[in-house]
């Protein structure tokens, strides 16, 4: 065997061995080691959300130094993975995306309790990571982000030289080609690799969301011998995909106007092909069953403690889960409403431009004391007036600290706090809650 063939043979076991490895240490992550394929390339090593490629060379290099350091780096890329860091949007740099990513992973990595990957933490990662809590950033993608355009380019390359592991030019779309220089192999390529990145986000989510139930049933079966010790696995679900399904609990069934292609009738359309030439028979659904958004009731406390920018953040969030058509109906009411201890405003949007107008002219009117209790009054007036038809949910932002309902209402109602230093009350326990960023993830 020719020397080439003999180190990719040597490289290719020592991946498979850490796979072992990783499953042994970290036997919740076991589905997502089982989701992305294994590949070899003349690149640097890195993952497409599809496979994990792997260069000859790096992996010899990474065993040579340590088992744990071939450890790292797949736990890294298969982190990269859980998040779908290389399909998510974002408005900044690819560079400093790239950056953000690769500290948020970091920072999760030496955040679990596992011995064998390089603990204790390098002083170096540990002086951005105090540095970040110092500057009071949140431990989050997007938060990191803002952080790191105001870096200096001196500070972004000693960041990068901290926190880079992997070639993340794996997460590139392919540059726009004309259609008419796609030949039919070509679209049919790129069609199927598409099915199988959506495959793959699928199993991602599905892994991501089980998480917690597999380290519940690893914990257990870890205390059933004396002395076994539980390791922790710290896996923080994002801010916008996690507020994403929380508000996918005020969601309602109804029918809408679509192509129901899940219950395509294949009889008629098999048919006409072997009958007629130039005529199809296509007997597609006018109407699909869907669970969304319709009504939909923010209320914000417009109390000393949010501020316009502060209420305009949480908004602006909140719209880019709304903008996303599977998440409203096209018949939409958002009830906005501005509260301090007595109405201040009362605003119905049912579009995105009456939504942009609103935000860009918005003023935040009240500034007294805090009482959540007319925002209720005004919801139940609307209810009975038939103004609100299907109401499931009202979301009130805040800072918790005021007087709230006696009683439950009929809708579900959810506080949301925007992190733990602004969060000053408790919220009844018949309410939901949720802090969209936290100082410490």
């Amino acid at each position: 065997m020719a020397t080439e063939e003999r180190k990719a043979a040597f490289a290719k076991e020592a991946v498979e061995l850490t796979k072992v490895q990783l499953r042994r240490k970290l036997p919740v992550l076991a589905e997502a080691l089982l989701v992305p394929g294994t590949g070899w390339t003349d690149r640097g090593s890195g993952i497409d959300m599809r496979i994990v490629w792997w260069n000859v060379q790096e992996v010899l290099l990474l065993f040579e130094k340590g088992t744990k350091y071939l450890e790292r780096q797949y736990l890294h890329m298969l982190l990269h993975g859980l998040y779908l860091h290389g399909l998510r949007t974002y408005i900044c740099s690819e560079r400093i995306w790239w950056l953000a990513c690769d500290v948020m992973t970091e920072y999760r990595i030496d955040r679990m309790n596992v011995p064998g990957f390089l603990r204790p933490v390098p002083a170096e990662r540990s002086w951005w990571y105090r540095k970040l809590k110092e500057e009071k950033v949140p431990f989050q993608e997007r938060q990191i982000v803002r952080w790191a355009e105001t870096l200096s380019k001196e500070m972004l390359l000693k960041l990068e030289a901290c926190f880079q592991r992997d070639d993340h030019t794996w997460w590139r779309e392919k540059a726009p080609v004309s259609a008419s220089k796609i030949t039919r192999e070509e679209k049919q390529h790129r069609a199927e690799q598409a099915g199988q990145t959506a495959e793959a986000v699928h199993r991602w989510r599905t892994v991501f969301e089980q998480m917690d139930i597999l380290q519940e049933e690893h914990k257990r079966q870890a205390g059933g011998s004396a002395g076994v010790r539980t390791e922790q696995i710290i896996l923080q679900k994002e801010q916008g995909y996690d507020y994403q399904q929380f508000l996918k609990q005020f969601a309602v069934e109804q029918e809408e106007l679509s192509l129901d292609l899940d219950n395509f009738d294949l009889i008629p359309y098999d048919y006409s092909r072997r009958m007629y030439e130039r005529l199809v028979l296509l007997e597609p659904l006018e109407y699909r069953s869907m669970r969304r958004l319709q009504e939909f009731v923010i209320a914000i406390d417009t109390s000393g403690s949010c501020s316009g920018e502060v209420v305009r953040r949480f908004l602006k969030e909140t719209w880019e889960i709304f903008q996303e058509k599977e998440n409203f109906f096209r018949d939409m009411q958002i009830h906005l409403i501005q509260c301090d201890c007595m109405v201040q405003e009362h605003v119905c949007v049912t579009s995105e431009e009456e939504w942009e107008a609103y935000l860009e002219q918005m003023t935040v009117k009240g500034h007294g004391d805090t009482d959540f209790t007319p925002v209720f009054r005004l919801v139940d007036r609307l209810i009975q007036e038939k103004e609100l038809k299907n109401l499931k949910g009202l979301l009130y932002f805040t800072d918790g600290d005021g007087i709230y309902p006696d009683r439950k209402p009929d809708y579900d109602t959810a506080f949301v706090f925007l992190n733990e230093e602004l969060r000053k009350g408790r919220a009844p326990d018949w309410a939901l809650t949720l802090t969209l960023e936290g100082t410490d993830i």
